[in-house]
Parts: C-alpha cells; sequence; structure tokens
C-alpha cells in the first residue's frame, strides 16, 4: 500500500481513537472489535464507542473501500473481525 494511498485512508479518521483503529487496520489489514478494548471510564462510554466506530465503517464505505466482517462465534459483533480490502 503507497503511502499517499494510507493517508487518504487516516483523513477518514476523526479523533485519535478512529486513527489509532485505521492504523491497526493500514498494518495488518485485520482487527478484532475495538470495542472489547475499552478500559477503565472508557466502558462506561461504550455505546458512544459504538457509535462512532460505525460512522468510521460508514466513511470507509462510501469512500470506496470494502470492509468485511467476520462475526464472532457465537454469531455477534462482540468477538468480530473486521478486515480492510484497499
Amino acid at each position: 500500500m503507497s503511502q499517499a494511498l494510507k493517508t487518504q485512508i487516516l483523513k477518514l479518521a476523526k479523533g485519535s481513537w478512529q486513527q489509532s483503529i485505521l492504523r491497526n487496520l493500514i498494518s495488518n489489514h485485520i482487527i478484532t472489535n475495538p470495542i472489547r478494548e475499552l478500559r477503565g471510564n472508557a466502558r462506561k462510554y461504550q455505546g458512544r464507542y459504538q457509535a462512532s466506530f460505525n460512522s468510521l465503517l460508514s466513511r470507509l464505505r462510501k469512500a470506496g473501500y470494502t470492509i468485511t466482517i467476520q462475526l464472532g462465534p457465537l454469531g455477534g459483533q462482540w468477538g468480530a473481525i473486521y478486515t480492510l480490502t484497499v
């Protein structure tokens, strides 16, 4: 992946949390559900983080990138794996 493409993808993030998600997607092309990683006081705002993550995924799709979701072992998003296809 070229540096220009990486920069273009990172511009879709709003805030440092979304940027860290995109950096992980760019480097690994795969991430687990980032809501599972929330710790401390951030867990109190889990719903807001979920809305933020959903907005990020929506912006990625509108920009023409493909996000594949593999649901978790019990069929839900809690254990889901997200893959970025450029």
